[in-house]
Formats: structure tokens, C-alpha cells, sequence
């Protein structure tokens, strides 16, 4: 798989960027929603579409099921109270990080059958019409742990059951199961809807007690940052260790490991081509020829790093 995320969006006409994404040497683009039109010029050029999942609340649900999202501590809700007040690149790139402490969204609990009933009835919307699904913010809001009514108790019982194992290894083992769960559920229906489905997704947010947990998920592809979008650049020697140690864990009747690049285009944060072809022969090399490029308006905005990824990809 040779996959190009449209985190962003897609400039100009929607037909014509698919052209350009198999012109660069993509097999697959990741992508919202798609018309018919670009769905044609897709099958026309041997391209697929896959489609994001979110396991975000919408207004709906929040209303209805605020017992399934996920609960964070009262510091960590303190503290998102005043991230979402500042500027967002102020929060990533503008403080060199990539990670705020807390994210701002409200996430569904996986654990709660309203949240399961209403992530399969997207993938039921999304496999009406595309080639397959990619998961996105499929983890926790505080990057470890819900503490919803429901999470607190298993976790009480799991205490009882245990009463000399460590509070933060119950957490742990807790959370680990409860992503390693919510993604058999999806891929095991996804398939039931669509047997040759492409179910993939994108590690994020990061689960900091495992930040190599995706090797765990049950996927066709699972894709995973081995270089993030934002200064500073992370070190060539890191980014092949990252890429190394997820095809080392790599269990290939679990998924099949997909090095992630993401690039950026607005103010300075723009990589050069030729750290970009470093980048790629990396991913090349440890995803046996599979990677994922995100996001296309950069492709698009900066054609000498469109130019370095179709010298690579073809």
C-alpha cells in the first residue's frame, strides 16, 4: 500500500488530484467523502478510496450518551480548558510539541455498547461507497485511560480480584485491552459488511504507556509515525529506529506495518526534498515498499517535495 492522507483537505478540483495522486505513484488516497465523479477517476487510474472513521461525539451523542465519553482527571480537564483557549500552533510546532497534555475533543468510550452501536453504523455509511476504512483518534483523550463510571468499576473489580497488583498496572492492562478490543470489533465488522475491505488506520493519539501498541490492533495495515509533521525534525537515526522497532514487533497475522510520514506546509515548517527522500528510503525499506504520505495539500503546495515522492514511489 502506497497511501496519501488529505488531512486538510484536497486544493482545486477534486477529479483532478486524483490524477495527481497516481501520478506520483499512490495506490490508495485517504480521504472524507468522496462524489461518484472522483470515485469513478479513482477506479479509472487503480486508485482506492479509503475513508476516515472517527470515533469523535457528535452533538447527538453528547447529548443523549454522556455516560459513554470518555472522562479524563479534573487537572487534565482544567488544563484542556485553557489549551483550547490558545492559539493551536501556538500548542504544536510554535512549543515544540507535538502532543498537548490533554486533547480538547470529546471521545466516545469504547467500552460502552452505544459507542460500539454508533462506530458501526459509520463504517455501515462509509463501506456503502468506499474501497475501505482508516482509523483516526482511536485512543484515549489524555493519551492513557477513560474514567468513565463504567471504566472506575472494572477497574475496582479488577483491583478486587488482584488486591496486591499495582493500581497503575491494572490501568494499564485495562486501557491496552480496551484498544486492542475496540479495533477487533471494527475490523471483524467491516469485514462482515465488506469481505475485501481495506480496514487501516493512523496511531493517534500516542498511548503513552505502549507508544508501540499498534502492532497489537488487529488491522489489514497499520500505520505508524516513524516522522511527525513538526520542528525540530526529528534525527534520521530516529527515524530509522522508530521505523526498525515497529517492523521488529510487526506480527503480520495481526497487520502488516506501514512507516507514516507527515509533512506540513505553512510557515517555516516546510521539510526539504532531500530529507524527504532520506525519509521515504526508510519507510520503503522497513514497509517492504508500503509507506503513508500525509497530507496531500502539502504534495500539492510544494512541488519539489511532489517531485521527491514520485522519484521514490515509481
Amino acid at each position: 500500500m502506497k497511501a496519501v492522507w488529505t488531512v486538510g483537505g484536497i486544493l482545486g478540483d477534486k477529479v483532478a488530484s486524483v490524477d495527481f495522486v497516481a501520478d506520483l505513484g499512490f495506490d490508495t488516497i485517504v480521504m472524507g467523502n468522496a462524489s461518484p465523479e472522483v470515485r469513478a477517476a479513482a477506479q479509472k487510474r487503480s486508485v482506492q478510496i479509503v475513508t476516515t472513521i472517527f470515533p469523535f461525539a457528535d452533538d447527538g451523542f453528547k447529548r443523549n450518551y454522556s455516560h459513554a465519553l470518555q472522562k479524563v482527571r479534573d487537572y487534565e480537564y482544567q488544563i484542556g480548558g485553557i489549551l483550547a483557549e490558545q492559539p493551536w500552533e501556538q500548542l504544536t510546532a510554535g512549543s515544540y510539541q507535538w502532543h498537548p497534555v490533554s486533547l480538547t475533543r470529546s471521545g466516545m468510550c469504547f467500552g460502552h455498547e452505544e459507542t460500539k452501536v454508533a462506530i458501526r453504523a459509520r463504517i455501515d455509511k462509509a463501506l456503502s461507497w468506499a474501497d475501505g476504512i482508516a482509523l483516526d483518534g482511536f485512543g484515549f483523550m489524555n493519551y492513557y485511560a477513560c474514567f468513565c463510571d463504567r471504566c472506575e468499576g472494572i477497574r475496582a473489580e479488577m483491583k478486587t480480584a488482584e488486591p496486591d497488583k499495582p493500581d497503575l498496572d491494572i490501568l494499564v492492562e485495562m486501557s491496552t485491552k480496551t484498544l486492542v478490543d475496540v479495533h477487533q470489533m471494527v475490523y471483524e465488522y467491516a469485514k462482515s459488511i465488506k469481505f475485501d475491505a481495506i480496514v487501516t488506520d493512523h496511531v493517534w493519539p500516542p498511548f503513552r504507556p505502549d507508544e508501540y501498541i499498534g502492532h497489537q490492533f488487529k488491522l489489514d495495515y497499520c500505520t505508524q509515525t516513524i516522522s511527525w509533521f513538526y520542528p525540530p525534525e526529528w534525527r534520521l537515526e530516529r527515524v530509522e529506529f522508530e521505523a526498525a522497532e515497529m517492523k521488529r514487533l510487526e506480527d503480520q497475522s495481526i497487520n502488516r506495518f506501514v512507516p507514516f510520514i507527515g509533512i506540513y506546509e505553512t510557515g517555516g515548517h516546510v521539510r526539504s526534498a532531500e530529507r524527504l527522500v532520506k525519509e521515504l528510503e526508510i519507510a520503503l525499506k522497513y514497509g517492504e515498499g508500503s509507506v503513508v504520505v500525509s497530507r496531500l495539500t502539502t504534495l500539492q503546495t510544494q512541488p519539489q517535495l511532489a517531485a521527491a515522492v514520485k522519484s521514490m514511489l515509481k
